[in-house]
């Protein structure tokens, strides 16, 4: 699991994005038949998703 090496800042426990390392050290495990770019991509983008989902949390958090 790539997420597994993510790593946080700030007292809220933030989120940072994905490395290229994170993703580097993953597939020295767990090799794949996908094109690196465009799993590098999709990665990313899923990355992006959940960091924005947690931001939205924390804003209905803060408004209560």
């Amino acid at each position: 699991m790539i997420s597994r090496g993510r790593r946080y800042a700030g007292m809220s426990g933030c989120p940072l994005p994905i490395s290229l390392t994170d993703i580097e050290q993953y597939l020295v495990s767990k090799p794949t038949a996908i094109n690196r770019k465009e799993f590098d991509t999709v990665i990313f983008a899923l990355d992006d998703l959940f960091r924005e989902e947690w931001m939205k949390e924390q804003e209905r958090k803060d408004k209560k």
